[in-house]
């Protein structure tokens, strides 16, 4: 029989052993996530918002994780008040681009953090573009990366305003490209003259003015979409619109020349279903738009639509 003293000191050694092994095996469970990791997490939250359901963006983000949003005041600490959010913003059909990320990595937590672009729609059908810096904090838990703290903010400095000394003529630099990851955002370009019915993402151009009319605006050439306007489920079988459900695609449409045939329509924020590109692509095809106030100025001058379907 053991004395007692010595199995006293066994338990004893037991007991601060333990802790020992736990600390042991929780850095055998640490994980590092890669860029690819995070700029796929992005893609998840984008594509969860086409959805439109608020309950699946919400499970994004842990229960005990902090949303500090764009278009409201009220930090949101819990799945509830983040669901409430997405419920209003929702509405919107939004989609994210980043123009430009910054991601740092650590045991079980990836931090993605820099500039976006949202494509909404408001609450008339018209899309807007709201430029915004954001930062996502990702941490693993159980096998899983969640969201722990969203911080979205609106650009605090104008994003297009026009320089003091642009010359008449103009060439402004072409838009980045969309869900850029890595590669700075071009320089922004001049503010389109705002106009019922205009689409966001234009490229404009400097008009010609005379001494005389310095005080005045400046006109900027703008491709717009015009009467009638015609309703995405014209270009797309009942099946296949049934199949898409709620979504959107961006189209970027330029005038490469004065002719009105001059057009070119490519795809600028997809859908992950096929058949919604296409038909949005036919959708911009068949819709009549005007070159309004180009001046002489440079091609292309592009604009971007969003093609809403579902609703």
């Amino acid at each position: 029989m053991k004395h007692p003293f010595l199995r006293i000191a066994t338990l004893l050694s037991l007991w601060i052993a333990t802790p020992l092994w736990a600390a042991d095996a929780a850095k055998s469970t640490c994980v590092t996530a890669t860029d690819a990791d995070v700029a796929a997490l992005f893609d998840k939250w984008n594509l969860t918002l086409t959805t439109l359901d608020s309950a699946k963006v919400a499970d994004l983000y842990w229960s005990d994780g902090v949303l500090l949003p764009t278009v409201s005041n009220q930090p949101r600490t819990n799945t509830a008040l983040i669901k409430d959010y997405f419920d209003h913003f929702l509405e919107k059909h939004p989609r994210g681009r980043i123009d430009e990320r910054h991601v740092h990595h650590s045991c079980n937590l990836s931090v993605d953090m820099g500039l976006y672009t949202f494509f909404l729609l408001d609450k008339n059908g018209k899309p807007q573009e709201v430029n915004a810096r954001y930062t996502y904090v990702y941490t693993y838990r159980n096998g899983t990366w969640k969201i722990q703290h969203h911080h979205s903010s609106a650009m605090p400095e104008p994003m297009s305003a026009t320089p003091a000394a642009a010359p008449a003529h103009a060439t402004l630099p072409p838009a980045s490209p969309p869900h850029a990851s890595t590669a700075p955002a071009p320089a922004p370009s001049p503010a389109p003259v705002a106009a019922a019915d205009s689409a966001p993402g234009e490229t404009p151009a400097v008009a010609e003015a005379t001494p005389e009319e310095n005080a005045k605006p400046v006109l900027r050439a703008r491709l717009q979409r015009t009467p009638p306007m015609r309703h995405i489920s014209e270009f797309v079988s009942k099946e296949s619109l049934d199949a898409i459900g709620a979504d959107t695609v961006s189209v970027k449409v330029c005038a490469t020349a004065q002719d009105p045939k001059a057009r070119s329509f490519d795809v600028s924020d997809p859908s992950p279903k096929s058949e919604a590109n296409e038909a949005a692509l036919a959708w911009a095809r068949g819709s009549n738009w005007l070159l309004q106030n180009p001046n002489g100025e440079a091609f292309p001058i592009c604009t971007h639509v969003i093609a809403r379907f579902g609703g």
